[in-house]
């Protein structure tokens, strides 16, 4: 195959490129080095750091530091009382042991305690009832009319989905769920657990557990005005059998019906009545988003700014004792935006606007720490010119993997408020580095979603210009193995340095984006 020495060719090719960077920013840009950013995950994505739960130590450990950092580049601390913290409460939710589940049946009453036969993480107080119906899989097809009877029951579904039942993909799972049970009206959700595999009794009630200890989170104050779902908990197969004792049918062929009949005959129960009675436990806390200022050098344009964000929590310890150590997630941003900084400061020649370099915490809960700040701006938002939204960029995803590409971001959000930061980014990117940018996730029509999965999109809800930048979900996401030793810091680097160098233009360009009037508010 003559592949060799193509590729020797078009590496030779991109080594001759002359640099385009502007010269006055070149000392910054060339300050961002692999090492430096190697320094800083190592710190965060420590053991010592315990995972950067919102609130808990290891997040308070991990905002010392980085607020240590902003400290040695002589950052202007815009935070709390001339600190750089911008301190915020948080709500959280657990759901509590006292929650039970009553079924009553053939005049007789059976209750069930919570971690035995069900287990669930909504945190609700509530009680819900209703009769009993078998409803297949999230994706079954079935009649218009069965719908319709689905209002106000309690519905029993098989994990997974009808024509992919080994599934096990917790976010599409997430989605499907949301809108099986948004579209039917239903009172509740029981979701049987598999004999074995990764949805088997043990595997599903062992991960939730590990959740359970540390609830959900809400900005304290925004609790009450949460969309309260339908609950929905993880039953045993041994439950959900029980449920249809002497009515002539097994769980298993109601399973083996709902992957084949192409319409599915939901199976109704009379005379059998499920009520959970649900309690939470809700506890205050505080956290806080670290934030530090440079100065712009223009005396005109100094008061609006450029924010640098990335989120430096994640998701703590595990009920087994497993770190989640977030290197990628988002150690990766976070490091990035320390380099940003010290290379603004390094870089002799400082913009004209002023740059807030930004961690904010809570993103694994809610994006709260950028929602808090968007209501409690250091500057006015008006004021605000861009976002920069740094989340995962120190690994390769499988599609990329495949196609042997390493040195490419995703971009997302850049042309949605306006056009022209897009055609910014693509600029400096041409006389940057170079990288392939990858637009799949900027589709509206994407199932991930992932322009309103972090933090740059509460600066988008208020019509400020963001760009987005990530390189994909790995095996490794949300897991205790998401580790250091795993991270491309040189692709961090080249990244980095387009990040910068964008920056670098957005902060010294004369007037505030215009907005795409046809689509801005589409997109928020």
């Amino acid at each position: 195959m003559q592949i060799f020495p193509f590729l020797f060719l078009s590496g030779l090719l991109f080594f001759l490129q002359p640099n385009k960077v502007d010269k006055n920013s070149k000392v910054g840009y060339e300050s961002i080095l692999a090492a430096h950013l190697k320094k800083h995950v190592t710190v965060l994505a420590s053991d010592s750091l315990e995972g950067r739960e919102t609130a808990y130590p290891g997040q308070k450990k991990a905002a010392q530091y980085i607020a240590g950092v902003f400290k040695k580049l002589n950052l202007k601390p815009v935070g709390d009382n001339g600190s750089y913290f911008q301190k915020f409460e948080v709500e959280e939710i657990r759901i509590s042991s006292e929650t039970r589940i009553e079924v009553q049946q053939k005049g007789q009453s059976k209750s069930y305690a919570f971690g035995k036969e069900f287990i669930g993480a909504d945190a609700q107080d509530t009680t819900v009832s209703g009769d009993i119906v078998f409803g297949g899989f999230a994706d079954s097809p079935m009649s218009n009319s069965d719908k319709e009877n689905f209002a106000g029951k309690i519905v029993v579904t098989f994990p997974g989905q009808r024509e992919s039942v080994s599934d096990t993909s917790g976010d599409q799972i997430r989605r499907r769920f949301f809108a099986f049970r948004q579209e039917r009206g239903l009172a509740s959700v029981l979701v049987v657990t598999d004999e074995e595999g990764p949805f088997s009794q043990l595997e599903v009630f062992s991960r939730i557990k590990s959740r359970t200890g540390r609830g959900r989170m809400a900005l304290k104050g925004t609790t009450t005005s949460r969309v309260r779902l339908p609950l929905t908990f993880y039953v045993s197969p041994a439950f959900a059998q029980g449920l249809l004792q002497d009515r002539g049918v097994s769980l298993k062929q109601i399973r083996e019906k709902a992957i084949k009949d192409s319409v599915f005959s939901p199976v109704f129960l009379d005379n059998t009545t499920v009520t959970v009675h649900s309690k939470s436990v809700v506890e205050t806390r505080q956290s806080e988003n670290v934030a530090g200022f440079l100065e712009g050098s223009d005396a005109k344009l100094k008061d609006e700014i450029l924010v640098f964000t990335a989120h430096y929590d994640h998701l703590g310890i595990g009920s087994d004792g497993a770190i989640f150590h977030g290197a990628d997630d988002d150690a990766s941003g976070t490091s990035t935006v320390l380099e940003l900084a010290e290379a603004f400061v390094k870089n002799p020649l400082k913009p004209r606007r002023t740059v807030l370099f930004m961690t904010v915490a809570g993103e694994e809960k809610g994006l709260l720490g950028s929602r808090y700040y968007v209501t409690h701006p250091i500057v006015p938002l008006e004021k605000t010119i861009s976002n920069l939204n740094t989340d995962m960029i120190g690994r390769t995803d499988k599609k990329h993997d495949d196609l042997k590409e390493v040195n490419y971001t995703y971009v997302i959000g850049s042309d949605k408020i306006s056009t022209e930061l897009d055609s910014l980014l693509k600029v400096a990117n041409a006389e940057s580095e170079n990288l392939a940018f990858d637009y799949t996730f900027n589709d509206e029509r994407d199932p991930n979603q992932f322009y309103r999965r972090s933090d740059h999109f509460n600066f988008a809800k208020n019509g400020i210009p963001v760009v987005f930048f990530f390189t994909g979900v790995h095996v490794d996401y949300h897991r205790p193995t998401d580790t250091i030793d795993k991270i491309m810091f040189d692709k961090m680097e080249r990244i980095a340095r387009v990040i910068y160098y964008t920056g670098w233009k957005v902060a010294n360009r004369d007037k505030m984006f215009p907005k795409n009037v046809a689509t801005s508010g589409y997109y928020q």
